[in-house]
């Protein structure tokens, strides 16, 4: 069904007269193992006119049966216009609507960027605007560690939306728990990846999301994981939000200890006691 669709999309560019190329990236374009069954195709298109192909994608139409697509464009805070298409044949494709420039300035630098250089394919070329791209190297780019500055943002961030759980807690607004637990959960996969990094002997890849997080997070941190998340009742999302600050304050200093970077405790400190004030508090 995949290669189905991926066959349609190549005969759709092949007649358009601004498609210059498309170009495969995403999983399915790497070496490292991670594409299977349920992988996502990802597709850029190399135009000459983006805009016109974001502003009229009846083109979705042509290469399949298209059950729904997601529009994303530049306002949107995207680079590029994106379409997230899923096709009847439960096939969801990515497709990235890119000027020529998008390959050109890699051209120009002989420098791949980081997606590109995990791997992409060149599916179809009409112009040769892909030609002096350079070969990918497959690997991942190294982890970068925090500056003290970008350190203690984050970690005052949790601490700014754990000051609020307890609030919403007392009030019964269960869905508001929710909401700023879930930007918790965020601030905490950015503290797993800096502490992955920290404890790992060689290079470490902790791209995207918490992909693959069971080749890169610590037993103890496995651990602990299982009881960050809770129901949608009052008593288990005190004890999910409790397992969670624990976590994070946990990797927060140990990140710290190890590049010498100061954690901000009189903030969690502060935080605390006034979380623990509120919660002790009968209803």
């Amino acid at each position: 069904m995949r290669d189905g669709l991926l066959t349609s999309i190549i005969k759709w560019s092949e007649k358009s007269d601004i498609v210059h190329a498309l170009i495969q990236t995403g999983s399915l374009a790497r070496a490292d193992g991670t594409a299977d069954d349920l992988s996502d195709v990802d597709i850029e298109i190399i135009t000459s006119k983006p805009s016109s192909l974001g502003v009229d994608d009846s083109w979705l139409h042509q290469i399949g049966d298209l059950i729904t697509v997601l529009r994303l464009n530049p306002e949107d805070g995207q680079e590029w216009a994106t379409r997230l298409a899923i096709y009847s044949e439960g096939v969801k494709v990515d497709f990235m609507l890119a000027g020529i420039e998008r390959v050109r300035s890699m051209i120009d630098a002989r420098m791949l960027d980081p997606l590109y250089e995990r791997g992409y394919r060149v599916l179809l070329d009409k112009s040769g605007a892909t030609t002096g791209l350079p070969v990918p190297s497959y690997g991942f780019p190294a982890a970068v560690l925090p500056s003290q500055e970008e350190f203690c943002a984050i970690v005052e961030e949790f601490w700014f939306e754990a000051f609020h759980v307890p609030k919403y807690l007392a009030r019964g607004e269960l869905w508001l728990v929710k909401q700023r637990d879930w930007t918790m959960k965020e601030l905490l996969l950015r503290m797993m990846e800096w502490h992955a990094v920290t404890r790992s002997i060689g290079p470490i890849d902790v791209w995207h999301i918490g992909t693959r997080m069971h080749e890169w997070i610590g037993r103890e941190t496995r651990a602990e994981l299982q009881g960050i998340f809770g129901r949608f009742e009052a008593a288990d999302a005190r004890r999910a939000f409790e397992a969670t600050t624990k976590l994070f304050g946990r990797l927060g200093r140990e990140v710290a200890q190890t590049t010498d970077l100061e954690y901000p405790q009189r903030v969690e400190n502060q935080i605390t006691a006034l979380n623990e004030r509120l919660l002790s508090q009968k209803p």
